[in-house]
């Protein structure tokens, strides 16, 4: 038993304890706040620029471990921005990030690894970069990741871990998960066949504008997969996949029109996207914070993003908070007639996105790129997913 004295002695070493761990706690948290202050500080000197500063300040910020540093500098090196630009060195980086658990830097390093950018191509890598973002809940990444087990890119082909993967990223209205998913259910693929549960799969990701889902619904109301026939239903879902440059849909019409009041034909559901479809957008991107003012005009809005395919893609020029200075933009700089904007909601944040052209494939847009005005293509602009931006819009 204690006596008062020992009682004493141990409670004031306690306290000695406990003044010595507040008073590091108190270091550790200005430490980190001069770090974040540094951050931003080099951050801003980025987006406006200055990359001799933004050098100076973000580099031993990366190297002391700041994971943000190191996802910028990895951009510097990326895009060769005041700096020798190096592929390599930029992997290097995003990976020192990724390796602290961030989700959308992990997911961007499974796009580089899956479509050989900058690094040779690595499906395991891919994988395992994906693996890491799906598990911490990024909807893009369990995508991904499903559809390398759905058609065994690179690993086993497994429907099983497919299922569950776009289960997960349906969960959070991903388009391309639910139309993949939807299949799987079509076509009795690592689970039992269930043409209610596709049919309704296949609603919600054409209602995002997935143009296969959409000629998948005019299938189910032509056959009566899960629903009674109807004809002009299936006409409808058709013609907005047609809209879509479905080629097949435009041979359904033709079918229809054809049969008149006769029995509709027989067409078949389509499969899931090919790898092409991957999700390839990130938040890596710093993002520009600096309004401009002039004058405004008519442009590409939401319900034209919302209705693009959603294995297409698109360019993003800029984001801003600011929604006339993104009009501007795109005026200024001569982006009319094929630009627009949309809004996105970003940390609780409402900011309007930039984006020019419609494209169908990752490579036909990344060559666009070339294309722009000079001015467009120093921000810079990248490569978007139409179903990302439009699982993201307001």
């Amino acid at each position: 038993m204690l006596t008062s004295v020992q009682s004493y002695a141990v409670a004031g070493s306690c306290l000695a304890l406990a003044a010595q761990y507040l008073a590091a706690l108190l270091l550790l948290t200005v430490a980190v706040q001069v770090s974040a202050q540094d951050y931003n500080e080099g951050k801003q000197a980025y987006l406006a620029k200055d990359y001799d500063k933004a050098l100076a300040i973000l580099q031993p910020l990366a190297e002391q471990g700041d994971s943000d540093a190191q996802v910028t500098l990895g951009l510097m090196y990326d895009y060769g921005h005041g700096v020798e630009q190096d592929s390599a060195k930029a992997i290097e980086w995003y990976t020192k990030a990724a390796e602290q658990g961030l989700p959308v830097v992990q997911h961007d390093l499974g796009v580089k690894y899956f479509q050989g950018k900058g690094v040779a191509r690595d499906y395991q890598l891919a994988a395992r970069w994906w693996e890491q973002a799906a598990n911490a809940g990024l909807a893009d990444s369990q995508f991904n990741l499903g559809l390398m087990y759905y058609r065994g890119l690179g690993i086993k082909q497994n429907y099983t871990r497919a299922l569950d993967l776009f289960q997960r990223a349906a969960g959070q209205d991903h388009a391309n998960a639910q139309y993949s998913l939807a299949v799987m259910y079509a076509f009795g693929q690592g689970v039992d066949k269930d043409y209610g549960r596709a049919l309704k799969l296949f609603r919600a990701a054409a209602n995002q504008g997935v143009a296969q889902a959409q000629y998948n619904l005019g299938v189910f109301y032509e056959n009566g997969y899960g629903v009674d026939k109807d004809p002009n239903r299936a006409r409808e879902w058709y013609q907005k996949a047609a809209d879509q440059d479905v080629d097949k849909a435009n041979e359904r019409l033709t079918a229809l029109d054809v049969a008149g009041d006769g029995e509709p034909g027989t067409a078949e559901p389509s499969m899931p996207a090919s790898e092409a479809a991957v999700a390839t957008s990130g938040e890596t991107q710093p993002r520009e914070e600096t309004p401009a003012e002039s004058a405004a005009g008519e442009l590409r809005r939401d319900s034209w993003a919302r209705r693009q395919s959603a294995d297409h893609y698109t360019l993003q020029l800029i984001s801003l908070t600011d929604e006339k200075a993104v009009r501007d933009y795109l005026l200024d700089n001569g982006l009319a007639e094929r630009g627009g904007y949309i809004a996105v909601l970003i940390d609780n944040v409402r900011r309007y996105n930039a984006i020019y052209g419609y494209y169908e494939s990752y490579d036909e847009a990344e060559a666009a790129i070339d294309n722009l005005p000079a001015e467009v293509r120093r921000t810079p602009p990248w490569v978007r997913n139409f179903g990302v931006l439009q699982k993201i819009m307001q």
